[in-house]
């Protein structure tokens, strides 16, 4: 059954995914931020999973299906990120280096993919 597990955890990781892009869309970075870190362990256990894992046409199917909805909103959340940074940028520019400096704590520890 270790099949099973595996796409629990494809599933559990696409919903981390809904969550940080949800955060994103609401403009709340140090939530994402924090759901990052989750993320990255789920990712972890899926790697060790899959040393061991084997798995069926139909599960590899429905890993796949998993994989392409994460990999859909990766893509949206990356849309949220660029203007994001686009305004960072902006304030990088002289006379907004406190806001600049603010901003830029909040990405180093916001997104880090």
């Amino acid at each position: 059954m270790q099949s099973q597990a595996l796409l629990q955890a494809y599933t559990a990781l696409a919903d981390v995914m809904s969550q940080m892009l949800a955060a994103a869309k609401q403009d709340h970075w140090e939530q994402v931020s924090t759901l990052e870190v989750s993320y990255l362990d789920q990712v972890a256990l899926i790697k060790t999973l899959e040393n061991k894992t084997m798995l069926t046409q139909e599960t590899k199917s429905q890993k796949a299906a998993i994989i392409q909805g994460i990999l859909a909103e990766d893509h949206q959340l990356r849309l949220l990120i660029h203007p994001w940074m686009h305004k960072l940028s902006q304030l990088m520019q002289p006379g907004h280096t406190t806001q600049a400096a603010h901003m830029q704590a909040k990405l180093n520890s916001a997104y880090q993919m």
